[in-house]
């Protein structure tokens, strides 16, 4: 796989295998030193919000490995300002700096990449 891969993390953060396996396939394309960003969007966004506790589903927070994710390269994280806005969300509520971007914004991002993966 060549060229700028997408990830669209469009899901809540419990509740379906889909964001777990979305921060597994970011981890494995870091590792072949793919070129990557992550665009949460949707109830995505709650992936990022700090403070969570899922303890009562009997599972650790997720939102804790992605300030991790610029540590093996991973750089380019955007996420859909109306999104935000619907669930009552700030950038500031979010576990890392995440460029806020609308959907016209995405579409031009989306446009330069060669493959989109959507968790």
């Amino acid at each position: 796989m060549e060229g700028k891969v997408a990830m669209l993390m469009r899901k809540a953060p419990y509740g379906s295998v889909y964001p777990a396996e979305g921060f597994r396939a970011m981890m494995g394309v870091a590792v072949f030193e793919l070129q990557l960003c992550v665009i949460f969007l949707d109830d995505g966004v709650y992936t990022l919000v700090k403070g969570q506790n899922p303890a009562a589903l009997d599972m650790k927070p997720l939102g804790d490995g992605f300030p991790t994710l610029p540590d093996v390269g991973i750089k380019e994280f955007y996420v859909h300002d109306r999104s935000l806005a619907e669930r009552g969300l700030a950038p500031e509520d979010l576990v890392l700096p995440a460029r806020v971007v609308s959907g016209s914004e995405i579409e031009g991002i989306l446009a330069g990449c060669t493959s989109v993966l959507p968790f």
